[in-house]
């Protein structure tokens, strides 16, 4: 895994479980013509990245890059070219593939990261340079094809010709054109230029072998006659097969909870036969058209979707020769309805984890603290065994089912390297194979977490509480001290492997200097397991399968699922021939694996593949950071794609912290109230959330080695009357209770925003639905919902209930994000529709906007699209501290109400003038929105103006869109008591009152201000005369008022007690 943000590979033994980026390219299966000339004929490969930006703006962006086997580091763009910038990375010969992410400056606090993501390019085999196009802000990368030799499928031959030269100096345009000459015809070819690349495509090909050349004419009118590069031979082989391709499943009948084994049968094979692809359609069972099968292994294992319905579902089969034939056959499985056994049985999708460093967490048993007689005195003891094990886990149980999760997740049960693998640093930091990650025999159980007999009753224990048991596995290596050179090493430690266990992965390790490919590369230096050889596979296959016949308890419990380590530095053969073996002893077996990267955008082929059955989701932490910071409706939408982007089948564990990374509340600063925002999110999102042991107690720490202060002992000290605990169980049980909502259902907004600071969302599975409101804002939040009228409103986070009044509503308190933020709400009789700030006219607002301080002027600012990051105001004139610095020098609209963002600026005394305008600060004049703005002062009460995104005009009251003909009479009265109080008017209206008092309109709407009266006025109106009265004591407050400039303004106010009509 990567270390830090700018991944650099740890060093030697710093991170257990170091994942580099991506999986190598693998070409869609085609029947080639012998290609005898893939190899490069220069060691020096290039990726040449061209980078292109709509605003041309270039200065200060570079490319990070890693995995090349050259420079793992920045890389400075060398050219600006036709509208691109361009950047050549140097690659070593045998890299597969590059990872790299674009960024705006050489600070990773500060940049910021194209499309925000990490992207990997596969590097050509053929051509000495590898080509792609980024352009800002598009996820999907134009990569220039390999050269290649022909293609032959059914019959038909594909040709491409590229020189390969010309290709390398971006000079293939100054081809006219090329002839294809085979079978004694000749072909134009056609030039690809997005391909850079012509092809030229002949159908029904000769059996037999048939040569080919191709005939180059220059732009400059020389003509040459040249065989392919790509194909020194310049000949297609082709051969007619007569093959029958059948398939079998089993287990035969499953449920949509279950795997199955699809294994294929290829009869009519020839010693010149090969099979080049098979693939299955799965789609009757809600998979893949092409679910790929390894021609090496010739099955698969396939997984039910939740949706599809009970029957006899066909499977069509597809098979490919090595010539390009295509055979069709086809297999069958019944799929049976899913029975749930007991009551505390649950969906694969419904798994709430909890993930502990299983020395970490309780010592039930302190005999089994030190089996080696290592003593462990180290001056690092945090690098050293802590005396966790299966008892103290058996122990805490009960714990763990108050918490409401119903999966624990345990480090690797295996038996780890004795040594201190720091043994001669100088610093003298120990440091030990307490997490698990360094097998040195894995068929034995590590004697630090107890015997197989404690293993055995902490399996029935958790299964008689409904809670199943997740062993973590490693394939990908071994521990250190185990290859064949460290028999050589002088003065080792007490602990150190012996030749005898060094001879038993003699020929499984890959031996000698071994360099750091992604899959056939050794991982911070870990022996690696040489898992294409089919022999080291299976052994190491049986070694972990064998686990589950192993962990078999007299009751019949064993372990219910693996979590896998290092996903992407192994091939995918191996985790295919993995899940195989375990479909075949236990089809209800499922396996998460971790594969450094993944989210729901990028789920690296490991899903739906016959492979994984869930991936860790890399990316949820920064959704939940982003909710977290007031985000919102980004973090939401987010969350709303990732929700249609899963299913049973391939889902996602989101996690916000764990062993290998920041703890998410060190990351957000110590503050408890982002942390139980953030957990809200994980627990009600779909997916299965992955709670992080301590996380639930509020502990957290630092990735840094060697110390990990985020690798704590639990601290049971700190159970008692902890109220992020609380919070946890709140939350986990809740999603306990509705269980099939939250990971299987659909999710949906119902109302709030970023400029509100809070967001109310709906979970819905068939009948059934969850409503969760989440608040963000430091105080509480007053929330109107719209419900059906007579419904029953549960809030199970307070334990309050409410009932909708007449119309249809009911108003809640969200808590303060410190108490929690959060409500979780179900309803009775009804559903919410919408949500919005109670007690603003429009739904926004925070509800906790604070009072305009003294000789303070609030400048309001709104936006369309209410977000208001990086825009601040530049301040000058009679402002008590005019700006300076440009342009971050700028007040920064950081609060938020009704209208949308907000600032306070002090003035100086006797101030008359401020002078300001608006811009986003990270553009400078770019970002400038509108022109110079200023506003006179022409009396103390005039505190509060109003601007609108791309309108210079400055107002004193809040903008409305009134109908045309319309004043609005704004009334203030002191206590704010306008219950029975109207407005009594006459003159150039259309329609005045008759009936005293009973017709004089109240004044029921609100605003800002305090309440007000709309009235519709005649063309041209002038004048309005106006008394506010108490409808129903018949008492006027005050005597007659007039306004007669209704031809200059469409708002007034009236304050209680005051005869005066104010225009602001």
């Amino acid at each position: 895994m990567r270390k830090n943000t700018k991944r650099n590979f740890s060093i030697f033994m710093t991170a257990i479980m170091l994942l580099s980026l991506w999986l190598p390219f693998v070409p869609a299966p085609q029947a080639f013509a012998e290609d005898t000339g893939t190899a490069v004929e220069s060691t020096d490969r290039t990726v040449r990245v061209h980078y292109i930006r709509e605003d041309q703006q270039y200065e200060g962006w570079n490319i990070w890059v890693w995995n090349t086997g050259r420079q793992n580091d920045q890389i400075d763009f060398q050219s600006y070219e036709n509208g691109m910038a361009t950047a050549d990375i140097a690659v070593a010969p045998e890299t597969a593939s590059i990872g790299l992410l674009i960024r705006s400056t050489d600070n990773w606090d500060t940049a910021v990261k194209e499309f925000d993501k990490d992207r990997v390019i596969p590097v050509n085999k053929n051509d000495s340079i590898t080509k792609a196009f980024i352009t800002s802000g598009v996820e999907q990368m134009r990569i220039i094809p390999d050269g290649s030799a022909p293609k032959i499928e059914q019959g038909n031959a594909t040709f491409f010709y590229r020189d390969k030269e010309l290709f390398a100096n971006d000079a293939m345009d100054t081809i006219e054109k090329v002839d294809l000459k085979f079978n004694d015809e000749i072909i134009p070819m056609t030039y690809e230029s997005e391909n850079e690349r012509f092809t030229a495509t002949y159908e029904n090909i000769p059996n037999g072998t048939t040569p080919y050349t191709y005939v180059v004419t220059m732009k400059d009118g020389t003509t040459t006659e040249v065989q392919d590069p790509y194909n020194p031979a310049s000949e297609i082989v082709f051969q007619k097969g007569e093959l029958t391709v059948s398939g079998t499943v089993a287990p035969a009948a499953i449920d949509y909870n279950q795997n199955a084994v699809l294994s294929l049968d290829v009869q009519g094979m020839t010693d010149e036969l090969s099979i080049s692809s098979m693939t299955a359609d799965i789609s009757a069972l809600g998979g893949s058209k092409e679910l790929e099968i390894d021609p090496a292994l010739k099955e698969v294992t396939i997984a039910v979707d939740d949706n599809v319905t009970a029957g006899t579902k066909a499977i069509p089969l597809t098979v490919v020769d090595s010539f390009g034939n295509r055979y069709n056959g086809s297999a069958s499985v019944e799929v049976k309805t899913r029975q749930a056994v007991g009551e505390n049985d649950f969906d694969w999708d419904e798994s709430i984890i909890y993930f502990m460093l299983t020395d970490r967490f309780f010592d039930g048993d302190e005999t089994n603290n030190d089996p080696y007689n290592q003593n462990y005195d180290a001056k690092n003891d945090r690098g050293t065994y802590q005396g966790g094990d299966f008892k103290g886990i058996t122990e805490k149980l009960d714990y763990l089912d108050d918490l409401g999760v119903n999966t624990i997740w345990i480090s690797p049960v295996v038996e780890n390297i004795k040594h201190d693998v720091r043994y001669d640093n100088e610093e003298g930091h120990s440091y030990y194979a307490y997490h698990g990650y360094w097998a040195s025999n894995f068929g034995k159980l590590n004697p630090h977490f107890g015997s197989m007999e404690d293993f055995h009753k902490l399996i029935d224990a958790a299964h008689e509480r409904g809670i199943k048991i997740m062993v973590d596995v490693v394939l990908n290596h071994t521990g250190y001290g185990l290859k064949e050179i460290d028999g050589s090493v002088t003065n080792p430690p007490a602990g150190f492997p012996t030749d005898e266990e060094r001879a038993v992965f003699s020929n499984l390790l890959r031996q000698g200097e071994v360099g750091t490919d992604e899959v056939r590369g050794e991982l911070a230096g870990l022996p690696d397991f040489k898992t294409e050889d089919p022999a080291v596979r299976d052994a190491i296959v049986q070694w972990q399968t064998d686990w589950i016949e192993k962990a078999k308890t007299a009751k019949g419990n064993t372990i219910d699922y693996f979590r896998v380590d290092t996903v992407k530095h192994v091939e995918d053969a191996t985790w295919m021939a993995f899940k195989n073996a375990i479909t075949e002893k236990m089809p209800e077996h499922k396996m998460i694996g971790e594969a450094w990267g993944a989210s729901a955008s990028n789920q690296l082929g490991y899903l739906e593949t016959g492979m994984m059955d869930s991936l860790l989701d890399f990316d949820f932490k920064n959704i939940a950071k982003n909710f977290a910071n007031g985000k919102l409706k980004q973090a939401n939408d987010a969350l709303i794609s990732r929700n249609g982007k899963i299913d049973n089948t391939a889902t996602l564990g989101q996690f916000l912290g764990s062993h290998d990374e920041d703890g998410f509340l060190h990351a957000v600063g110590n503050d408890e109230g982002k942390l139980k925002i953030a957990a809200s999110l994980q627990a009600t999102a779909k997916g299965q959330p992955v709670i992080y042991y301590g996380e639930e107690l509020g502990q957290t720490g630092a990735n840094n080695y060697p110390q990990y202060d985020n690798r704590y002992d639990l601290a049971w000290d700190q159970v008692e009357g902890n109220g992020i605990l609380d919070h946890y169980k709140k939350i986990l049980n809740f999603r306990g209770d509705h269980s099939k909502v939250f990971a299987k259902g659909e999710r949906k907004t119902i109302g709030g925003t970023d400029a509100d600071k809070f967001m109310v969302f709906a979970r819905t599975y068939g009948n059934e639905a969850a409503y969760v409101g989440l608040n963000v804002a430091d105080a509480a939040k007053d929330v109107k919902l719209t419900v059906d009228a007579g419904a029953v409103i549960t809030d199970h986070y307070s334990s309050k209930t409410y009932t909708a009044s007449e119309a249809g509503e009911v108003v809640l308190t969200i808590p303060a994000k410190a108490d929690g933020g959060t409500v979780l709400l179900t309803v009775e009789n009804g559903a919410i529709t919408a949500a919005e700030a109670a007690g603003t006219e429009d739904g926004g607002g925070d509800g906790n906007v604070d009072p305009i301080p003294e000789n303070h002027v609030r400048i309001h600012y709104k936006r369309d699209d209410n977000n208001y990051e990086n825009f601040g105001a530049w301040l000058w004139n009679d402002v008590a501290s005019p700006s300076a610095g440009w342009p971050t020098g700028a007040t920064m609209f950081e609060k938020k109400d009704s209208y949308g963002a907000y600032i306070d600026v002090e003035l100086i005394e006797g101030a008359k003038n401020i002078g300001f305008l608006v811009m986003d600060v990270t553009k400078g004049d770019a970002g400038k929105d509108g022109g110079d703005k200023g506003f006179t002062i022409t009396s103390p009460d005039m505190n509060e103006i109003f601007i609108k995104q791309g309108d210079d005009k400055v107002y004193k009251y809040e903008p409305v869109n009134l109908p045309e003909n319309t004043v609005r009479v704004h009334y203030v009265r002191d206590n704010a008591d306008y219950e029975n109080f109207g407005l009594w008017f006459w003159g150039d209206v259309t329609s005045a009152p008759v009936n005293w008092t009973a017709d004089a309109p109240s004044f029921e709407n609100t605003d800002r201000y305090g309440a007000y009266v709309d009235i519709e006025l005649k063309e041209d109106a002038k004048e309005i005369g106006m008394i506010t009265l108490n409808k129903v004591t018949q008492e006027k407050d005050g005597g007659d008022k007039k306004f007669n400039l209704l031809d200059k303004y469409n708002h007034v106010w009236v304050k209680q007690g005051d005869d005066n009509v104010y225009v602001s």
